[in-house]
């Protein structure tokens, strides 16, 4: 039977887990928490505790919380990503690290990671950086925080679900977080399952994550005349008239200079772009964000036949840009990240052309197009498959249960609030507005008349 070690006794630790799970093993003899696969102390079961050195076939656990042991994982990190289900290139190391330096430093965030091994090899990654949200601590993945999907690396082998629970159940001991963030697990993924069955208390949030699989597709035009009529009306009328105006051109971006100069136009008309929409969203205007992607452009590069990439493409007409896409290349799938338009050529949907153009690169290359997260309708028109994709936020504390009852209670006076906004005219929030100001002191002086 498979059991699972904790504390000092695994083998090449390099980082000692919190003193107070010390203390307590000190005050027990030395003895070692063994845990049952499926079985976690704190989720209402119960553990068997055995002594003696742990056998070297035995799954053990460490903690890594120093930026120095984090760096030297990266060649276990990346074996065990090429060991995972799919691997995305979103999961490489260089992701990380490039995140955890450009964003989880600067912010003050604490590293957490959970490291699980079987025979002195890597089985699981648990990465999470440690913030503080109002009295409580949040542990969420570690990287560049934005829409990823969960960051837990896992080899792809039977036992991957029951190395989840076990992991979850060590974090549920040992982790400084109150709350406990997996964003985005998508359907049909070990994660998924595991925490679909989870009793901790939480908030479970899903949303479509679409797809476009060419398997099921002999060609291009095969693929085309399955999209609705609509769809290929409006893109193939619009890119005829597009292609009237010039030379039409999509390109993979391999200069540095040039992806340097695109980054910072694609952030700008995306940025306007919200603006006129009236969205926001926590990262897109952050220069951590921005940095990110172009440290990712710029030094992670490789040709496309090695594991992936950060890349963007551009649409271009007479040599000038007029779309962008960006997003990770990996050998299964492009992963599309940001799009941007020019809003001079907004009547010819450039931005669909431009999606039509990277589908046909994609499947040129025997590669899905992932969509990520979001069900904005465009996102559907295209999709040939969904795998919806689900936000878990486990309370591992109590004072996550609190942290969780803020945020429902928060919500609810928002949904009360704009309720009542929008029950009520215009013209009377404003001059209710004016009353309270003014009874406030806060209003404007009332204009003296002018003198004849």
């Amino acid at each position: 039977m498979m059991s699972y070690v904790e504390g000092q006794n695994c083998q090449s630790a390099r980082h000692a887990l919190p003193r107070a799970s010390h203390h307590r093993a000190s005050a027990q003899g030395n003895a070692r928490t063994m845990l049952t696969p499926g079985f976690a102390p704190g989720l209402g079961t119960d553990a068997r505790v055995a002594s003696g050195a742990p056998d070297s076939s035995e799954p053990c656990f460490e903690t890594i919380t120093q930026e120095r042991d984090f760096l030297a994982l990266e060649r276990e990190w990346d074996q065990l990503w090429a060991r995972t289900h799919r691997p995305q290139f979103s999961h490489r190391f260089a992701w990380f690290r490039h995140g955890w330096e450009t964003t989880g430093r600067p912010r003050g965030r604490r590293m957490f990671i959970v490291v699980m091994r079987v025979n002195g090899r890597a089985v699981l990654i648990w990465p999470l950086a440690v913030h503080r949200r109002l009295a409580w601590q949040v542990g969420a993945p570690l990287g560049p925080e934005f829409t990823e999907y969960d960051s837990v690396l896992v080899e792809d082998s039977p036992a991957a679900a029951d190395h989840l629970r076990a992991a979850l159940g060590f974090l549920h001991r040992h982790c400084p977080a109150d709350l406990v963030v997996v964003p985005h697990a998508r359907a049909g993924s070990a994660m998924q399952a595991v925490l679909s069955a989870e009793t901790l208390p939480g908030t479970r949030h899903t949303l479509p994550s679409p797809l476009v699989s060419f398997a099921g597709f002999a060609s291009w035009d095969a693929y085309w005349n399955a999209r609705s009529k609509n769809t290929r009306g409006n893109t193939g009328r619009r890119s005829r008239r597009f292609a009237e105006l010039g030379t039409v051109t999509y390109e993979l971006i391999e200069d540095r200079a040039e992806f340097e100069a695109l980054l910072a136009w694609t952030l700008a008309h995306k940025v306007e772009w919200m603006a006129r929409m009236r969205l926001d969203n926590d990262f897109m205007r952050t220069s951590e964000f921005a940095q990110f992607l172009r440290v990712m452009g710029t030094t992670v590069t490789a040709p496309e036949t090695r594991p992936g990439r950060l890349v963007m493409f551009a649409l271009k007409l007479g040599g000038k840009t007029v779309a962008t896409k960006i997003g990770t290349l990996d050998a299964l799938r492009y992963e599309g990240f940001i799009a941007a338009q020019d809003p001079d050529f907004a009547s010819y949907s450039t931005g669909a052309i431009a999606m039509m153009e990277c589908l046909k690169w994609c499947m040129a290359r025997g590669l899905e197009y992932d969509f990520r997260i979001g069900e904005e309708p465009y996102k559907l028109d295209w999709a040939t498959d969904d795998r919806p994709a689900t936000t878990y936020r486990l309370a591992i504390r109590r004072g996550g249960r609190a942290l969780l009852a803020c945020e429902a209670a928060f919500l609810t006076l928002r949904i009360a609030k704009d309720r009542l906004r929008t029950s009520i005219p215009a013209e009377r929030r404003r001059r209710a507005k004016a009353t309270i100001l003014n009874l406030l002191g806060r209003g404007k002086p009332a204009q003296a008349p002018e003198r004849s």
